[in-house]
């Protein structure tokens, strides 16, 4: 019985990556090493959906990204070909990526991911060897070939004893002879000369049993059972080498050494199959080790949570860290901005805002020095870390919300206090005093910090500028306050407090005048989507410059055009969906059915909206034209699961948290400025093969822009939203100008203050 080779691996099938650089920037966490690869002295460090690379010579750095092309999915093995100059990438999903070293291009490589027949959970790729110009890549369904020459596939194997797929873990070719360690039916072996690799029957099973590796070494093949033991394999027969005494997560020769990584030690063995070193130790941390290398006498360990540590063959109880800087996780759960700065989080609850299982996951910190770090036991062990508040008065000094351990003040990265039921009025929730569940806080214009406490008797505290606690009656708004889950808050210009909550709509807080209110779907005006609840889980809310209250939900988007109508019995409440018009002309809901996690207001007053499988959307200050959408096909988020946006008014950066990282984009809209001194337009000469907008910035919120030809002709006038605005280049949005130069001319709203720039244009 012959097995042929699925189609689709017989034809080239890649895509050329795309390069993001120009606009986007990457904050990829550097900590967690899932494998290590040494060549030419240089060490290759996948760090779960990117890698990097260290020049051991130079001590240099070299990060590749989503940003440069690579996917952003898992990565499962990394493997550098020094004869073909490139890197191979392979994935948990079955993706393989080339990237080259002479232009860094990436080839994305769809034949195994896409393939039909293949069930999702067969095609991961556990290891790559390279053989004649071959690389075989052992996958969870057997064996494929790549022609690294032509870049393209070649056969694929399927081994199983009736032919089926079968998970093979590792490769080697020993003597003109390639082995194969699989997981259910022992290690297979077969001539590499035979033509007829594809007919399972040209495969033996020389060693039976469950293995989890094998390789070449030292005149010798080796392998590694599933029990952690590793015999010396010849000619049928097994030989024990040595028996670990734990889990053996890598196993692989490295630096003409033999080096396998267990969970509590690295052991090293030389070419006279002598131990040449063992690390057991690392210094005030735990042996969180994933994987190891050697080269020239030094060891790299791959930590999972302190990244690349370098030991010298010297000295073994001494490390560096040399992963590239960056936050502690990928799983991103919330960001906080100012003009210098971006705090992040970790801590996270489920869509039923329930917190367990507990996670317990430190912060991160971007300032203009770099990332600051703070480990969870520097923050007493503070579970769950959800939200973070800057003073507005004390850029130094910072609140953190935890979903289990009340609330957290930090000044300058230290924690100062952590308050909960044991020394203040937090409330536990029903049963358990110790359970503190702070979602979120925020400033008002007075410094009074405000914060929910989620099914709390209270609900909503406030701690005073004079640093005391203060529950604030809400009895006619929180019908059942211990039954009643909240998670987030957005503030107005008048001060006025909207809480969220999962069942019971938005409770409304007016401190002017002490009354609360409900949002909900009893309310007359209320059309909140229809959910299997009477209300919809709210989920994000944010007030826009225009003081408008947009509302996200776990079933679409909606807007109230004043929020502080519901604090007035004779006015009209209205909160509706924005309706926007599709391809074809006909009316539709912006974000029909979309799970919205999170919404910002740039300096334009457009929003940027995230969702939890469908990216993020930027949609203008009304909401009824979509700007752009980004998403994992057309930019490089590394998914579309999109949890967080902040946004740095001063520059137009705009950072997305995603569940697999940190990413931003420029978006060039900024917030308006004190005066009209650093006004700009780029880019500025508009040359003959630029076809975007030329942004104008440095402009003072509603200033007045006109853009005329150099004999006075009107050619464009606007007004500014925030401190950017963008023009086509057409004459009021007919042709596009001819060449020469343009006056751009700024009024202030004030009418007082002035500005002349000039643009060129060249057609």
């Amino acid at each position: 019985m012959k097995n042929f080779s699925f189609l689709i691996l017989v034809l080239p099938c890649f895509l050329m990556a795309q390069d993001f650089s120009e606009r986007w920037e990457s904050y990829y966490s550097y900590y967690n090493i899932t494998d290590l690869h040494e060549s030419e002295n240089k060490i290759y460090a996948a760090a779960e959906n990117v890698y990097f690379i260290y020049d051991i010579p130079s001590q240099t750095l070299e990060n590749v990204t989503s940003i440069q092309g690579l996917s952003g999915e898992q990565i499962s093995k990394i493997y550098h070909s020094k004869a073909y100059g490139l890197t191979c990438v392979g994935y948990e999903n079955g993706l393989l990526q080339i990237v080259m070293d002479n232009n860094q291009n990436i080839f994305t490589v769809v034949d195994i991911r896409d393939k039909i027949s293949i069930a999702p959970n067969e095609k991961r790729i556990n290891h790559f060897f390279e053989f004649d110009g071959i690389l075989y890549i052992a996958t969870d369904f057997g064996i494929a070939e790549y022609n690294l020459e032509n870049l393209e596939f070649e056969e694929s194997f399927f081994i199983g004893n009736t032919g089926g797929k079968i998970q093979v873990n590792q490769i080697g070719i020993f003597e003109g002879r390639i082995y194969a360690a699989t997981t259910a039916e022992g290690i297979k072996t077969a001539s590499i000369e035979n033509p007829n690799l594809i007919d399972f029957q040209n495969w033996q099973t020389e060693y039976p049993g469950n293995w989890k590796g094998v390789l070449s070494f030292s005149n010798s093949v080796f392998g590694l059972r599933n029990n952690n033991s590793i015999y010396s394999l010849e000619t049928g027969s097994a030989s024990l080498f040595i028996a670990v005494d734990s889990e053996v997560s890598g196993f692989n020769v490295s630096g003409n050494q033999l080096v396998i990584t267990s969970r509590n030690r690295v052991l090293a063995y030389n070419s006279e199959l002598n131990l040449e070193a063992i690390i057991s130790q690392i210094q005030d941390a735990d042996f969180d080790i994933n994987t190891a290398a050697a080269s020239n006498g030094r060891y790299f360990l791959g930590h999972a949570r302190l990244g690349l540590l370098n030991f010298d063959s010297n000295n073994l109880q001494t490390h560096s860290e040399i992963s590239p800087e960056g936050p502690l996780l990928n799983r991103i759960f919330s960001l906080e901005t100012t003009p210098a700065q971006l705090w992040v989080t970790f801590g996270e609850y489920n869509q039923f805002l329930n917190p367990f299982p507990l996670n317990y996951r430190g912060l991160s910190h971007l300032t203009a020095e770099g990332w600051i770090n703070i480990n969870v036991e520097a923050l007493n062990n503070a579970a769950e870390l959800s939200d973070v508040s800057i003073d507005p008065n004390d850029s130094t000094r910072v609140f953190i919300s935890s979903y289990f351990d009340g609330l957290l003040e930090l000044v300058n990265h230290e924690l100062v206090q952590k308050y909960d039921s044991s020394n203040s009025i937090i409330e536990g929730v029903p049963g358990n005093v110790n359970d503190n569940r702070i979602g979120a806080s925020v400033f008002d214009n007075q410094g009074n910090l405000y914060f929910i406490n989620s099914t709390a008797e209270n609900p909503l505290k406030k701690l005073n500028t004079n640093g005391n606690f203060e529950n604030i009656d809400m009895a006619d708004a929180f019908l059942n306050p211990t039954e009643t889950s909240s998670s987030k808050l957005a503030i107005n210009n008048t001060n006025a407090i909207f809480i969220s909550t999962l069942k019971d709509g938005i409770i409304a807080y007016n401190p002017n005048t002490n009354t609360s209110a409900r949002i909900t779907s009893n309310v007359p005006g209320v059309d909140f989507p229809d959910t299997f609840n009477v209300n919809p889980h709210i989920t994000a809310l944010e007030i826009d410059r225009n003081d408008r209250l947009w509302i996200g939900t776990q079933a679409g988007l909606r807007v109230m055009p004043n929020p502080n109508a519901v604090f007035d019995e004779n006015a009209r409440v209205n909160v509706s969906p924005v309706i926007i018009e599709d391809v074809d002309g006909l009316p539709q809901e912006l974000l029909f059915e979309q799970f919205i996690t999170d919404i910002e207001t740039d300096g334009a007053n457009n929003k940027w909206i995230a969702t939890a499988d469908s990216g993020v959307f930027q949609v203008s200050p009304n909401g009824r034209e979509i700007l752009n959408i980004f998403n994992k096909d057309n930019s490089p988020l590394p998914t579309n699961s999109v949890r967080t946006v902040a946004i740095n008014q001063v520059t137009g950066e705009v950072f997305l948290g995603t569940t697999n990282g940190l990413l931003s984009y420029s978006s060039l809209i900024t917030s308006g400025n004190e005066s009209l001194e650093n006004l700009r337009a780029f880019p500025n000469p508009v040359r003959p093969n630029y076809n975007g907008l030329v942004t104008i910035d440095g402009l003072t919120d509603g200033a007045n822009v006109k853009i005329t030809d150099i004999t006075g002709n009107l050619v464009f006038e606007d007004f500014a939203d925030g401190g950017t605005l963008q023009w086509d280049t057409r004459a009021f949005g007919r042709h596009k100008v001819a060449s020469g130069v343009y006056l751009i001319i700024v009024t202030g709203e004030d009418q007082i203050e002035n500005k002349v720039g000039k643009l060129m244009i060249v057609r």
